[in-house]
């Protein structure tokens, strides 16, 4: 039973990894049109400086792609599992607008990180730690769900009162849906008190 816990713990950890790692994606891609410094010459004598000059002149570049890629990869992975929302529907009894969470992330992390001097070095640490410690406290404090990039896979985030759950300050709804007051739902947690929910629609 322990060990099952354990690692149940170690899953949530890795899925709120994955989700910092997706909440950056914008940042990364910033980072990567800021840094990246391709030499272009039309003169008759130019010609190619080479893979390794190329890379060492781009490094940060080519990491903060790399890490956009991470991103966009992880959030395939993330959508592919919750095409499968199965878990028996539950009635919504109240439901508030939560979105300015994402702008709240962007404006909090984002825009101010890449104001960060990245010509030198020792900016560039501090840009590191900086990051590493946001994700801790983003993992710590179950902040994933504030993620930029689920409003440009198009995701509404919702807090809402569900029938049947008790739950102290809600739950967090993430869906594509506009859900409402009485919308049925089916869904799959993320956390416990963090859903995916898709509406279940009467089609007359």
């Amino acid at each position: 039973m322990k060990r099952k816990k354990n690692l149940n713990r170690d899953t949530d950890t890795t899925l709120k990894l994955h989700f910092y790692i997706m909440s950056l994606w914008l940042l990364f891609v910033l980072l990567f049109l800021l840094t990246v410094d391709i030499p272009i010459s039309f003169s008759k004598d130019a010609h190619f400086i080479g893979v390794m000059p190329l890379l060492k002149r781009n490094w940060f570049a080519f990491i903060s792609l790399l890490l956009a890629l991470l991103g966009i990869v992880f959030a395939s992975m993330e959508r592919r599992k919750w095409a499968g929302v199965s878990n028996p529907p539950y009635e919504i009894l109240s439901v508030k607008n939560e979105n300015y969470e994402y702008l709240t992330f962007l404006t909090t992390y984002i825009i101010p990180l890449i104001c960060i001097d990245l010509t030198k070095v020792r900016y560039v640490i501090v840009l590191g730690v900086l990051l590493v410690l946001i994700g801790f406290i983003f993992i710590r404090m179950d902040l994933y769900y504030g993620n930029p990039t689920l409003a440009l896979m198009g995701y509404r985030l919702y807090r809402a009162e569900i029938k049947g759950c008790e739950a102290p300050d809600g739950i967090i709804l993430i869906s594509r849906d506009r859900l409402n007051k009485a919308s049925s739902i089916k869904w799959i947690p993320i956390d416990e008190y963090v859903w995916i929910a898709k509406e279940i629609k009467n089609d007359i």
